[in-house]
């Protein structure tokens, strides 16, 4: 009733927010008569697509789209709204972008643009310098070379804070070095403070990735670049907090190089979280035993059936929170050397793994340990983690003797 009978009443309309509503569509001739509306906000609403009476509002200077998740399109004619000079399109993965963005004159801000390389050309994403915020580009592999991707003036674009840039279809590519170079020039501004790089298809990464100067950038994720068979010199990387390594099938050692060049600073000096997975043929894990990881709490290994604790660096002063997940090889788990920082372990298949009795402080300061398919332990005691308060066993078909603290959750 009140988008049908209410609101094409209110002529004088200057400001309109449906936020949050639960709205699926809006009538095709909403819009017709609000010809006065100047701001928008239908962000966070069930919508699948705007009616095209939009593109009508001449006077229109904020739109408000944000968290739309079923929002699939934009109206064809959206240039003709002269005057637009902010639009909110961030959290919108379904959306597909027709229009030339450029021809919007007026527009000053633009958040959470997701270009589509072959649907927009990479000059339609350079001609666009008011981008705020998230940016993503995807079907990169349809980039040919070099010179197509300087088009897109990725360094000019210093609002940019987070990059997201994905390859689709095929791992496999034509020229490693043409690979290289398109990424090359991809490189983003120095305000940038995450970036995330899916699917791409070169055997090694440009310098920039590892750059020191950047200052702001905290959070870097490399996933399913599965012809990289060597990682950059992230350690060197001042001010990276999360680092999350995920399908790097070529992988088979992590080396010095991780680390860096030789600095005042220890490498991986400011990183809190590690996460590697999917990494079928990774086996060594090379440490330089410099202080690096300084201040690392949280360190995730899951699916590397390739690797052995042996070569894990789990020794780390600031350690709080240990997993290893899928990893076959694991067959004794050293509890008593590990930090006495650490308050929470999670093991699960591991199917040839057994606890030793720890020897030093670390069973007095674990405050939860989680083991699922685990077959090979067959025994708990109270002496394995007397104060520990959450204590979670899943899928064990061999245990036999199961005593607990008193004070410890199950």
């Amino acid at each position: 009733r009140v988008l049908h009978n209410i609101l094409p009443r209110l002529r004088s309309l200057r400001a309109l927010s449906l936020s949050c509503y639960e709205i699926v569509e809006l009538p095709n001739d909403l819009f017709i008569k609000l010809k006065l509306l100047r701001f928008l906000d239908i962000s966070q609403t069930e919508i699948k697509r705007l009616p095209d009476s939009i593109c009508g509002l001449y006077n229109l200077e904020t739109l408000l789209l944000s968290s739309c998740y079923d929002l699939e399109e934009l109206p064809l004619q959206m240039e003709k709204l002269i005057n637009l000079r902010h639009l909110d399109i961030s959290n919108t993965h379904l959306l597909k972008m027709p229009l030339h963005l450029s021809k919007l004159k007026s527009l000053q801000v633009l958040v959470g643009a997701k270009f589509l390389i072959g649907g927009l050309r990479m000059e339609d994403l350079g001609e666009v310098h008011n981008l705020y915020g998230s940016l993503s580009v995807v079907e990169l592999q349809n980039v040919v070379d070099r010179r197509e991707a300087v088009k897109a003036k990725m360094r000019e674009k210093n609002h940019i804070d987070r990059l997201y840039l994905e390859w689709s279809g095929s791992s496999s590519a034509d020229n490693s070095q043409t690979e290289r170079d398109i990424l090359d020039e991809l490189r983003p501004h120095k305000n940038i403070k995450v970036v995330k790089i899916t699917g791409y298809r070169g055997t090694n990464f440009p310098n920039w990735l590892a750059d020191p100067l950047f200052l702001k950038l905290v959070k870097l994720s490399l996933r399913n670049c599965k012809n990289c068979y060597s990682l950059p010199a992230l350690g060197q990387l001042p001010f990276l907090k999360f680092l999350s390594i995920r399908g790097m099938h070529g992988i088979t050692e992590v080396t010095e190089e991780f680390y860096g060049s030789w600095s005042s600073k220890k490498p991986f000096n400011s990183l809190v979280e590690l996460r590697f997975q999917d990494m079928p043929e990774w086996k060594q894990w090379d440490l330089l035993g410099s202080g690096e990881f300084p201040i690392l709490e949280k360190l995730l290994i899951e699916n590397c059936p390739e690797l052995s604790l042996e070569t894990v660096p789990i020794q780390l002063s600031s350690l709080k929170s240990f997993d290893v997940i899928g990893s076959p090889l694991v067959i004794n788990f050293p509890l008593s050397i590990l930090p006495t920082t650490l308050k929470r372990i999670k093991i699960s298949d591991c199917q040839k793994l057994k606890l030793e009795q720890p020897t030093g402080e670390i069973s007095m300061f674990l405050e939860e340990l989680t083991l699922i398919k685990c077959d090979c332990i067959d025994d708990i005691s109270p002496e394995l983690l007397p104060r520990a308060r959450k204590l979670w066993v899943q899928d064990w078909h061999n245990l036999t003797r199961f005593l607990i603290p008193t004070a410890t959750e199950t």
